[in-house]
C-alpha cells in the first residue's frame, strides 16, 4: 500500500491500493468499522474518492475524521450506523493516540504520517 521508488526520498500512499485493501476487509471480514490511518487530508480525499467508486453505497457508511472538518462532521465517527452499513473512517494518526472508537475492529494503517520536528 506504500512504496518508495529509488528515486523518491518520501513513502508515499497508493489510493487505489488502500481502497481495495479495505475493500477486501469489507468483503471478507465479520462486521465491525474499519479505520484506516492515512497521513493527511489529500489522502483521506483520494482514497475516500475511490472507495466511492468501488464500494456498494448500501452497505458502507464512509467519515472521514480531520481538524478541517466542523465538529459536527467529526463526531459522527462516534456514532453507531445502521445494522446494514459498516463504517469505515479515514482519518490521520491523531486519531491514534487521542480518540476511542467503541466499534472499531479492524484498523488499517500505511505506516505514514506526518510529523513536525
Amino acid at each position: 500500500m506504500t512504496r518508495t521508488r529509488q528515486d523518491e526520498k518520501m513513502p508515499r500512499v497508493f489510493p487505489e491500493e488502500v481502497a481495495k485493501f479495505i475493500k477486501w476487509v469489507h468483503e471478507t471480514k465479520d462486521e465491525g468499522a474499519i479505520l484506516c490511518f492515512l497521513p493527511g487530508w489529500k489522502d483521506i480525499k483520494s482514497v475516500m474518492e475511490h472507495l466511492e467508486d468501488i464500494l456498494d453505497r448500501g452497505t458502507c457508511l464512509i467519515l472521514a475524521l480531520h481538524s478541517r472538518l466542523t465538529i459536527e462532521n467529526q463526531s459522527k465517527v462516534f456514532n453507531t450506523p445502521p445494522l446494514h452499513l459498516r463504517k469505515i473512517i479515514l482519518s490521520t494518526n491523531v486519531a491514534e493516540t487521542s480518540v476511542t472508537i467503541d466499534d472499531v475492529v479492524y484498523v488499517v494503517d500505511c505506516g505514514i504520517h506526518k510529523e513536525e520536528r
